[in-house]
């Protein structure tokens, strides 16, 4: 069995990808220690869409051991809900089994409140989850759709709107110390991302419809102590916690005083828009590729490239907030919040620190683990976007 801890790391859960073929069941932790870490939620959804289109009973094992406990447990947290999603068979720790519609019995309140814009009430702790689930009844949530369609993905100036709000249900000080230009490239941002998942990634690079396809919209309020903030960032992440430690160096700079910036702790947002539909470089062969062409042909090189290519073909001229084009304004975007950004789809992670400065918003990022390039194949497209909030680093 697949068994993950709290405490469940980036890598280890890469590593679990392996075991597909010869386990089946899979346990994952309903709560995650300091919930979960950057991207840490994100790829535990990516993996079990992925999971589930590769063994033939896809089988979910809980730790609580009573059917109760277990569906409340469930609707805590996005990982959860979406793990009994995907799942054929669910059973309790005790291997009570469970239909998907007990195990979603909490999670009914969960959607009522994606619903009602209720969003402090989307999931446990400080965070936000927007999770349209394909052929639910309520897949076309109101907040990201006008119509309960396909292509009816509501307005930018709708999702500028909603992105405060978002914001607002994470941390009620930050948004109203928001500028309105920020509150525009955020809400754009988050437009263009959730855009390109309704036209890329309701169905698989044959045009068909999955079984089960996910796409969501999650926010997450971080905050770190600056005397702490080394040992809970630990190891399994080193490019994001470069990325973090460098931000808190640089506040640690702004207070002229070691005692005021001891005490102090350093506010950050993650927002992540993902869908485990084919994944960016598959979509576009699909599209643009020759008959017969197959990614895992590809070297990863070779995907790399087609993933930029994605950002290039929806290039724009208009540079203005809020009127920018698809994946070329994402860049922008994230230029202007000094962003950190984690993209995982098909066989790679490609992360970018874009608080560096520079005089144009280029895509040229890494590989997340330079010893690592290639990853296991994972479903769809994750966009993990890590943006300071405290004032110093805006």
């Amino acid at each position: 069995m697949i068994s993950f801890s709290q405490a469940v790391s980036l890598k280890e859960i890469e590593a679990a990808y392996s075991e597909f073929q010869v386990e089946q069941a899979l346990r994952l932790p309903t709560t995650l220690k300091f919930g979960g870490g950057a991207g840490v939620p994100s790829s535990l959804i990516q993996l079990t869409a992925e999971w589930s289109r590769n063994v033939a009973r896809p089988t979910l094992r809980l730790y609580s051991r009573h059917a109760d406990e277990a569906a409340e447990a469930l609707s805590r947290e996005p990982h959860g809900i979406a793990a009994a999603y995907f799942a054929d068979a669910i059973q309790t720790a005790e291997g009570e089994p469970m239909s998907t519609r007990a195990a979603l019995v909490n999670a009914v309140t969960r959607i009522e409140a994606m619903q009602s814009s209720s969003f402090r009430e989307t999931m446990h702790g400080r965070g936000v989850f927007l999770g349209c689930f394909s052929r639910a009844k309520n897949e076309f949530l109101i907040p990201l759709y006008s119509r309960a369609e396909v292509g009816a993905v509501r307005s930018r100036d709708e999702f500028v709107t909603l992105t405060s709000r978002i914001i607002a249900a994470c941390a009620p000080s930050a948004e109203q110390q928001m500028s309105e230009t920020r509150r525009i490239w955020l809400g754009t941002l988050v437009y263009e991302l959730f855009k390109n998942t309704d036209e890329h990634a309701t169905t698989d690079e044959d045009g068909r419809a999955y079984p089960k396809n996910l796409r969501a919209v999650m926010a997450k309020f971080i905050t770190y102590d600056a005397k702490t903030a080394a040992t809970h960032l630990g190891e399994g992440d080193p490019r994001l916690s470069f990325y973090l430690l460098h931000n808190i160096a640089n506040r640690r700079a702004s207070t002229g005083s070691d005692e005021r910036w001891q005490n102090r702790q350093s506010a950050l947002l993650e927002l992540t828009v993902l869908d485990t539909g084919p994944g960016l470089a598959r979509r576009w062969l699909s599209r643009h590729g020759h008959s017969g062409d197959k990614m895992e042909r590809l070297s990863i090189a070779d995907e790399v490239a087609l993933v930029q290519k994605c950002f290039e073909l929806h290039a724009s001229t208009k540079t203005t907030a809020g009127s920018g084009g698809g994946l070329s304004y994402v860049l922008q975007t994230l230029q202007r919040l000094n962003a950190y950004l984690r993209l995982r789809t098909g066989r790679v992670c490609l992360v970018q620190d874009f608080s560096a400065p520079k005089t144009e918003a280029l895509f040229t990022p890494t590989h997340w683990l330079k010893e690592q390039p290639e990853l296991p194949m994972t479903a769809g497209a994750c966009y993990s976007i890590v943006v300071p909030l405290s004032k110093v680093l805006l």
